[in-house]
């Protein structure tokens, strides 16, 4: 009995030669698999994903202009004083973050960062903890920004040998923590235990040396009056430090006044360089002598460089950009990639002077201590 399925026009293909039954099931398979194929991409495509993408951001040069609202002015500027022209570039490196809870990245815009080794891909929830939206994100490190814009502009200052004063003013009280209702907003701290704290660092050092669960002395400054409270330092939940649990702010009493513009970008990490730029413009001669340097770190006003997140993908824009130099923290050198880019060379340093001392040496025509120093005991 003929197959039902058979037409009669495939009956004429095949008495003229012209229907291959398998030739045609084979295409009808194709087909099929590249439908599933499309349909497949198309919800990947569509589908977010739990994770986001760490990838370098905008890189920006301290010693250049910027323009904001149409209107371009240096990135750097200090009144009032004299300020010397300079060479080179000097980079700050910024990395972008793109999946955040109101806009998660899709399965399908994850494979490029599985093959660029200048991107990383990490559970959405180590850039947004529970409960963190992106503007959350953007408000918190505009605040630190501004902090290590400050701090960056006391480490200079200090650096060339000025004496920068600072206040320690209480920014706001934990709840329920060892200071509620002994501390309030706009406090300031003189003395821990009847020695004075110069600034934040000192502060957190006479806190540490007195201990967990043990009544400090703190002279006060309030509404015009100095007066002495006892707070008990307690250890935070899985901290090893004992705190007053209060926000600190520092305000510096600065030689000049110094003004850094530069709009959505935040974070600590350009403290470091920021640190450089003041301390090159406000020094004969021209620090950089025509290099092109980028670097990242944070800054406290003494001068030490703090660990940074986000190396990798830095050290790639430091690359791309053309850079002589690039400085990092020491503190980093535990998240040093197996592929450094090539011909980059790297510099740890531990404080600004350090810094300071690498970009001299590499100006001088000479190699700065590398990444060998990150093997040294």
């Amino acid at each position: 009995m003929p197959d039902a399925r058979v037409t009669e026009m495939q009956k004429r293909w095949v008495r003229h030669g012209m229907y291959d039954e398998a030739r045609e099931r084979r295409r009808v398979r194709i087909l099929l698999g590249i439908a599933i194929l499309a349909c497949v991409t198309l919800l990947a495509a569509v589908i977010p994903s739990p994770f986001a993408i760490e990838r370098p951001g905008p890189v920006v040069d301290t010693l250049g202009e910027v323009s904001i609202e149409d209107e371009t002015m240096p990135v750097i500027s200090v009144a009032d004083v004299d300020t010397f022209p300079t060479t080179g570039e000097l980079n700050l490196l910024t990395v972008s973050i793109a999946g955040s809870p109101e806009h998660p990245v899709s399965w399908l815009s994850l494979l490029p960062a599985l093959v660029d080794p200048s991107q990383r891909i990490a559970p959405r929830s180590e850039f947004f903890p529970e409960g963190v939206t992106g503007k959350d994100r953007e408000a918190a490190n505009t605040v630190m920004m501004d902090s290590s814009q400050m701090q960056s502009a006391a480490a200079a200052f200090r650096e060339l040998g000025e004496t920068v004063p600072v206040e320690l003013r209480v920014a706001g009280v934990s709840d329920d923590g060892p200071a509620e209702g002994i501390l309030r907003a706009d406090d300031i701290i003189l003395e821990i235990d009847g020695a004075p704290v110069a600034d934040f660092t000192a502060l957190r050092s006479a806190v540490v040396a007195a201990g967990a669960d043990v009544p400090v002395s703190v002279r006060i400054a309030r509404d015009g009056a100095e007066q002495d409270v006892s707070v008990t330092p307690r250890l935070p939940e899985g901290g090893t430090e004992p705190m007053l649990g209060a926000v600190i702010s520092s305000t510096y009493e600065l030689p000049a006044d110094v003004d850094i513009s530069l709009s959505e970008i935040g974070g600590p990490s350009a403290g470091m360089i920021f640190s450089i730029g003041i301390y090159d413009l406000l020094t004969p001669g021209g620090l950089l002598d025509g290099l092109t340097v980028s670097g990242t770190g944070t800054i406290t006003d003494e001068g030490e460089v703090g660990a940074i997140g986000g190396l990798t993908q830095k050290m790639w824009a430091a690359s791309r950009a053309g850079s002589d130099l690039f400085v990092m923290p020491v503190a980093n050198c535990v998240d040093l990639p197996s592929r450094i880019p090539s011909g980059l060379t790297v510099a740890p340093v531990e404080t600004l002077a350090e810094a300071i001392s690498a970009i001299e040496t590499a100006t001088a025509g000479e190699t700065p201590v590398g990444v060998e120093r990150c093997d040294a005991p």
